[in-house]
């Protein structure tokens, strides 16, 4: 019988059968075994005395030699039960009498050792247990105290003159080891019917509440919740019973919560919890589902991966909780840009993927239809969000691959659509870019270039150039630009290119401390050439990475006191506005540290951020800089004068100076002059250039095209 089909009596009855057979076995083995071992030691102790007391009584006949004494006082224990043989022998080993029982032992040799079976265990473990116990007991002259010693001129001394030897024969213990097993197994016997009848009573006051506790546990288990209720078996089994009901009772609480959020461990099994989109288990196998389709239809398809662009800076400036809402509401607008048909799923941060089906099978057609999608999202997306008071406009870098075209494989579409889209953000972001082969060549160049960036600076490949500002109401020059530059193997790196690589690597924090030591090293040298004037600044650009990292102020001014010792002014950082969109005290005590120090602070690229400008009052700001993509068309672009005019107007209002970047001719010169900007930057002036070339710049600025004329023109209008 199995064990799955005994019932609980049955198991519980074997169970207690084999506890009373285990102890009744034990009990019996005790007793016999104690028996057994007293029996044999007595037996042990009889043999040892009764060799002592031969010893003693045949002193003298051994001393003296008499053979026929000692054979006769040997024949006179031929009747003591068990003797095998004795043998008496002198001080050299000689046999000077022996008495066997049993011719068997006639020639058996007298034992050297003098040690049989120590106890009834050795002799139990014995391969033969029909042995002799064989005992040796040496004989001295001590005893003698009568005068035949005197006349024998012997000594006194005790000595030993001889041995006694005899063996005690042990086949009669075999009957009495035979004897005590009998008995031994009756009291194992009387011990188990005990036992087992108090295993059936106990069985059937205990087994059986347990058994109806047992069904009822199977019913659980089978989903019939349903109490038991126990009147017998004592108070612990009644106790286990209302403890088994108030188990079903929360159980069948539990079902109901279980229930309920069965469903939404589904739903986050397959789709993300941030946005409700598809995951990237839902994903793979909604894009499986359409290369499946694809094949079965002879169609295309489109993957679509999409990055929002500067998504980071978001969540750096305006916090994690921001970003998830922004993160929502972009999901939402995706999900109406696409036909039902499509699958919008979120691959992990600010990533998210589009599967586009039943395309054109023309590779021609479905790249247009393609390309009509990402356009769709981009409009879609064109449209500022608000949120919690900020309006944030935003983009996204799309790659497209499409299937059969580019690959059938659901990896490597994926592969080859992320790779199209770090091609749209080298392009300038908020584009879309197709897969092509030469893109694999584009991202070995990408890791080249990061491996290469590590070694710029011990390889001397990195350099500054420098870009001019110029005062129209002053006519002067008041300070330059630092700008880095980086030759790799004989070729231009943009900085476009390698300075967001650096960022992402953690590079930007030495080499923004290269570039601050080394612009102030060069100002120091055009100081002390008398190239510049005492209020002649230098700027360096400074990233968000390097603004908040907590020793910045402490680096800075180290740098700044080793170069430029006492130079109040002479340092102007130029931040980005997401460096100050995050007004953390950390970020307060860097700015105010330099701020005490004399280190100015300029806004680059104003305008083209964030709209909340709560910035310009937390932090006391020195510069505004228009960006040059409002510069470049506002003789053209009214929207874009009217800007520019807006930001000059708050900046005088504020008390700050404002400058213009990217003036590249006469008319942005002469507009900017009206409308209140006299700081000028731009290739009007000059365009970005080494350390020398702008020493030489200084030396003929008096015969600058752009400086003469407007010096001309400064004097006309002063006649």
């Amino acid at each position: 019988m199995s064990r799955s089909s005994m019932n609980m009596a049955t198991r519980f009855n074997l169970l207690n059968a084999a506890l009373v057979l285990v102890t009744a076995l034990g009990v019996g083995f005790i007793a016999t075994y104690t028996q057994l071992t007293r029996q044999f030691e007595a037996r042990q102790q009889h043999s040892l005395a009764l060799a002592t007391m031969l010893a003693e009584t045949s002193e003298y006949a051994v001393f003296t030699g008499q053979g026929k004494l000692l054979e006769h006082q040997l024949e006179r224990l031929r009747k003591v039960p068990g003797l095998a043989y004795a043998v008496i022998v002198d001080a050299q080993g000689r046999e000077l009498a022996r008495m066997s029982v049993d011719v068997r032992y006639d020639a058996r040799p007298a034992p050297q050792s003098g040690k049989g079976p120590e106890s009834f265990w050795n002799w139990w473990q014995a391969s033969n247990r029909h042995g002799l116990l064989e005992i040796v007991q040496p004989i001295t002259s001590g005893g003698f105290q009568n005068e035949d010693a005197l006349f024998l001129q012997a000594s006194t001394s005790s000595a030993v003159i001889g041995e006694v030897r005899l063996a005690m024969n042990l086949d009669d213990f075999v009957a009495v080891v035979r004897h005590a097993v009998r008995w031994g197994l009756l009291v194992v016997a009387v011990i188990l019917l005990i036992g087992l009848a108090v295993s059936l009573a106990m069985t059937a006051r205990i087994a059986s509440p347990l058994k109806r506790l047992a069904d009822a546990a199977h019913q659980l288990i089978d989903g019939r919740m349903q109490p038991v209720e126990l009147d017998s078996g004592g108070p612990e089994v009644r106790e286990l019973g209302q403890a088994f009901n108030l188990m079903v009772s929360w159980l069948t609480d539990y079902r109901a919560e279980v229930q309920s959020y069965q469903s939404m461990l589904e739903r986050q099994a397959f789709y993300d919890e941030l946005t409700g989109l598809a995951n990237r288990n839902l994903l793979k196998d909604h894009l499986q589902l359409a290369l499946n389709q694809t094949h079965r239809r002879c169609s295309s398809m489109a993957l679509l991966f999409l990055d929002l662009d500067r998504f980071k800076y978001v969540n750096d400036t305006l916090g994690h909780s921001f970003g998830d809402q922004l993160l929502q509401e972009v999901s939402e607008r995706l999900r109406n840009a696409v036909r039902a048909t499509d699958t919008v799923g979120r691959m992990g941060g600010d990533e998210f993927v589009i599967i586009l089906v039943d395309l054109d099978r023309d590779v021609a057609v479905a790249r247009r239809e393609a390309a009509r999608a990402a356009e769709q999202i981009g409009q879609v997306l064109h449209q500022p969000f608000s949120i919690r008071g900020h309006d944030i406009s935003t983009s996204f870098s799309i790659g497209i691959a499409l299937c059969p075209h580019d690959g059938d494989d659901n990896e490597a579409l994926i592969r080859y659509a992320d790779c199209a889209m770090y091609d749209a953000k080298t392009q300038g972001r908020n584009t879309y870019r197709f897969y092509e082969p030469a893109l694999q060549q584009r991202g070995a160049r990408r890791l080249n270039l990061e491996n290469g960036l590590k070694r710029a600076l011990e390889l001397g490949e990195l350099m500054l150039y420098f870009q001019p500002k110029y005062d129209c109401a002053r006519r002067r020059l008041i300070g330059a630009e630092a700008l880095l530059r980086w030759q790799y193997k004989h070729e231009w790196i943009s900085p476009t290119e390698f300075i967001p690589l650096a960022e992402e690597t953690g590079l930007i924090l030495p080499l923004g401390e290269w570039v601050l030591e080394a612009a102030l090293n060069t100002l120091a040298e055009w100081r002390h050439q008398q190239l510049v004037d005492d209020e002649f600044h230098i700027g360096v650009n400074v990233s968000p990475a390097q603004f908040w990292h907590p020793q910045f102020a402490q680096r800075t001014l180290e740098i700044l006191q080793r170069c430029l010792p006492g130079g109040q002014g002479l340092l102007e950082l130029e931040l980005t506005e997401s460096c100050l969109l995050r007004p953390s005290e950390e970020s307060q005590r860097t700015f105010n540290a330099l701020r005490q120090a004399g280190v100015r602070f300029a806004v680059d690229d104003f305008g083209t951020g964030y709209s909340n400008l709560g910035y310009l009052k937390q932090f006391p700001l020195d510069v505004l800089k228009i960006d040059q993509s409002f510069v470049r068309d506002c003789i053209d672009d009214l929207s874009d004068a009217t800007i520019i005019r807006a930001i000059i107007a708050m900046a005088h209002g504020l008390g700050l100076a404002v400058i213009a970047e990217g003036v590249e001719t006469l008319e942005h010169a002469e507009f900017l002059k009206r409308e209140g900007c006299e700081l000028l930057q731009g290739y009007l002036l000059a365009k970005p250039m080494p350390a020398d070339q702008f020493a030489e710049f200084c030396r003929q600025l008096a015969f600058h095209p752009y400086l003469g004329s407007a010096a001309a023109s400064h004097a006309a209008g002063a006649e």
